[in-house]
């Protein structure tokens, strides 16, 4: 790939033992959310197949144990971002504080075009979150906005053109623009399409991405190839 960009394929629980002690400045995590269901959605008209059946990465996962590792990897000061369904907040919450972190914010992605899914019987599920930790208490922050920073960011449904869970680019890059310097080395265990390693490329930091679905891995890897040579043509 280059220098900048690495990219592993395998179960992060695995690939992460070989990452050196006290390397990484930031995490930036999407793990499975379990919440895939088979639902009629997807058949009704107007509504670009819709459907809350991701796939089986979906689906009974292990959350949480990724992160007994992270004290090892992690520098002091470190920033930790994890997005979850809501349910599963606590749950990740309290094991991170195990861990020995500082959970400090729930940041909210608030979407502009919510699929309507059920909205005559229940409220439209416009938000999805994340949590924010920290390693220690020199953590990295640098203030985007002239004034503050909120923890609600405006966003929209991404396509599924690479993936059915896609987060968008420009909210991963503004999280990496406040919570890590440039050169700094980003980890992403759940790397799906590999949209948070091109917000590294785009923002002058290190990526190391993992990701153990092979169709998932294959996109990834070509996203970030192709982005690198556009990149390179460009100049």
């Amino acid at each position: 790939m280059n220098e900048q960009i690495k990219l592993l394929k395998g179960d992060c629980l695995e690939l992460m033992k070989d990452i050196p002690n006290k390397s990484i400045d930031a995490i930036i995590a999407d793990p499975p959310y379990n919440i895939s269901r088979e639902t009629n959605f997807h058949t009704m008209k107007g509504h670009n197949g819709t459907s809350m059946n991701f796939g089986e990465w979906d689906k009974n996962a292990d959350i949480v144990s990724w992160i007994n590792e992270l004290p090892r990897i992690l520098r002091d000061g470190a920033n930790i971002i994890i997005f979850n369904c809501w349910t599963n907040l606590g749950h990740i919450s309290d094991k991170l504080k195990s861990n020995g972190f500082i959970p400090k914010r729930c940041l909210v992605l608030n979407k502009s075009n919510p699929a309507p899914f059920n909205r005559d019987r229940l409220f439209v599920n416009d938000v999805e979150f994340a949590i924010w930790a920290v390693n220690g208490k020199n953590w990295t922050f640098n203030r985007q906005n002239s004034k503050y920073e909120k923890c609600v960011f405006d966003t929209s449904v991404q396509s599924k053109k690479y993936h059915p869970t896609m987060k968008d680019l420009d909210v991963i890059k503004r999280l990496i623009k406040i919570l890590t310097n440039e050169n700094d080395i980003v980890l992403d265990p759940f790397m799906g399409s590999g949209t948070t390693g091109i917000a590294c490329l785009n923002t002058n930091r290190r990526f190391i991405g993992i990701e153990k679905d092979d169709k998932y891995f294959d996109i990834a890897y070509n996203r970030i190839k192709n982005h690198i040579n556009n990149e390179t043509n460009r100049h």
